[in-house]
């Protein structure tokens, strides 16, 4: 058995960042608020966010770059999804707050 990391929550709603050795010790290693709980090793600065959702907008585009070939017609609702997707570095709140557009059926 390797050792692990897990969080585990308090009575007081935040969470313990725990350790588990090898021989299955547990060491809490910080206390993590319930708000930061999704970053146990410490929050991202604002270049990772940055960086991060700036690759996922762009792994959405790619995903959708197939709407855009010479021999098909882009709905509307297509452009305008691709569009919000270009948009998002220009949203008020990037990096750390995003509204990500609706993918079209």
């Amino acid at each position: 058995m390797s050792g692990y990391y897990y969080l585990k929550e308090r009575s007081d709603g935040d969470f313990d960042h725990i350790s588990v050795d090898t021989d299955g010790v547990e060491t809490v290693i910080s206390v993590i608020p319930v708000a930061d709980k999704d970053y146990p090793w410490g929050r991202p600065s604002v270049d990772e966010l940055e960086n991060k959702n700036r690759a996922i907008r762009n792994v959405k585009l790619s995903e959708t770059d197939w709407w855009a070939v010479q021999d098909r017609t882009m709905t509307q609702a297509e452009k305008d999804y691709r569009q919000a997707l270009r948009d998002i570095p220009s949203q008020s709140g990037f990096p750390t707050e995003i509204t990500w557009p609706t993918k079209p059926e």
